[in-house]
């Protein structure tokens, strides 16, 4: 089988890697498409990252058996093929084919990598790529079989060779190991311009089984990015058919092409399950921990409450302003709380992505001071003793705390879907 993997061609002002797959498709339509494309997500707290740290894979053959239609590009019809046999190929053709367009399209801070092999790599560098950090050391010994080109750095290499790597059939969770989005394209007359994508529209689509991530409780849509990229939207879902045969519902303005992808996007594949503090600077970690401290507010509306492990080891945690309500509920935590966290690790910091709250202590508030039965208020004697009158002298036993509600529930909590990281599983999709 034919292998491609690219990465790192767009930047912060613009480019889409998954636009460039389109164009790769479009360029090898000698073969057919054995597998589906895949938008492979990996470490998010990476510091060179542009958006959403993507990395891409294709697997081509000569298609046998029935197909599936999974994209339109430029009037013609992308296929999935359910069968396939072993192609002839020209590697060293074929990477020139797929250089060419790299070059002329990717963005000059880019630094693209393109990784041709005959079979996947082994999964282990998906996992250290999506957790840790992949250096170019620990690929030679996995690419020194394949042809790799490379630009300005070559740093793309890193990231085409963890897409070739993920099988997308296994998780770090017990459910699917995968998810699915389906990518629409702009006109490239419309880059950088408005997108025409009504509220009413999503919010038709978000209805369907399975959709995720379109938009905000507070109708803000999250599907449509805000940077002056090719892409349109991307509408995510758990079942493949539901997005091939709804996407036509969101406009007004319609995608010049489109293009269906398995991604590990909501697999939570980024979380490094722990039971202690052994934090390690640009990885994220799932853990279940106590409030030990009060929550600090500084301006700007972050929070920040420290928490400790098992062991009794204490690191604070930090709740941004674009988590929006998840702050609210943050706020109400108290110390001794029991909470699971999902965060990633920056300055001996784990910066929430979500979080789960197991056992609440009970919430007392102060009563007020007895009423001496000379009708005067009495006050405390000090810390423990009894209330006194200053009028006549009698005391008072101190009135038991007042028991009240922590106006929380156990459960899961996250913030808004614009506000989330592609790899973070949804509430919505946990079991």
């Amino acid at each position: 089988m034919l292998h491609i993997g690219i990465d790192d061609t767009d930047s912060l002002d613009g480019g889409c890697t998954t636009w460039l797959i389109t164009e790769i498709i479009s360029e090898l339509a000698d073969f057919d498409l054995i597998g589906p494309p895949r938008l492979v997500r990996l470490n998010p707290n990476v510091p060179w990252k542009t958006r959403g740290n993507g990395a891409l894979g294709l697997v081509f053959g000569k298609g046998l058996g029935s197909k599936e239609i999974i994209g339109e590009i430029e009037g013609r019809q992308i296929h999935l093929y359910s069968n396939y046999k072993e192609p002839s190929f020209d590697r060293k053709s074929i990477l020139d084919r797929i250089s060419k367009i790299v070059c002329a399209n990717s963005k000059e801070d880019s630094q693209p990598g393109i990784v041709i092999s005959d079979t996947y790599l082994p999964e282990g560098l998906y996992w250290q790529g999506v957790r840790g950090i992949v250096s170019k050391e620990d690929l030679e010994p996995i690419l020194s079989s394949c042809l790799t080109y490379g630009l300005r750095g070559s740093r793309g290499l890193i990231g085409a060779a963890c897409a070739l790597a993920w099988s997308g059939t296994i998780s770090n969770t017990r459910d699917s190991g995968f998810t699915w989005e389906l990518i629409g394209y702009r006109n490239k007359d419309l880059w950088g311009s408005l997108r025409d994508i009504s509220s009413e529209s999503v919010l038709k689509v978000s209805k369907l089984k399975g959709i995720f991530s379109c938009s905000d409780s507070d109708g803000k849509i999250a599907m449509v990015p805000n940077s002056p990229c090719p892409v349109l939207w991307g509408l995510r879902g758990i079942d493949n058919q539901v997005l091939v045969d709804n996407f036509h519902n969101l406009g007004p303005e319609k995608p010049e092409r489109w293009l269906l992808y398995q991604t590990n996007q909501a697999t939570d594949d980024h979380f490094i399950f722990s039971e202690s503090f052994d934090i390690v600077e640009g990885t994220s970690i799932w853990i279940d921990v106590i409030v030990s401290s009060k929550v600090e507010i500084i301006r700007g509306g972050h929070r920040f409450i420290n928490v400790k492990d098992s062991n009794d080891n204490e690191v604070k945690c930090a709740v941004f302003e674009p988590s929006k309500n998840l702050r609210n509920l943050v706020d109400r935590l108290e110390i001794g709380d029991k909470i699971t966290v999902c965060g990633s690790v920056s300055d001996a910091t784990i910066n929430i992505e979500k979080l789960k709250i197991t056992h609440l202590v009970p919430r007392f508030s102060k009563p007020p001071n007895p009423i001496c039965s000379c009708g005067k208020r009495t006050h405390s004697s000090g810390k423990n003793s009894k209330y006194r009158c200053n009028s006549c002298g009698k005391r008072y036993d101190r009135p038991k705390p007042i028991i009240e509600s922590a106006n929380l529930e156990l459960g899961w909590f996250e913030p808004p879907a614009s506000s989330r990281r592609h790899l973070t599983k949804p509430i919505e999709l946990m079991r």
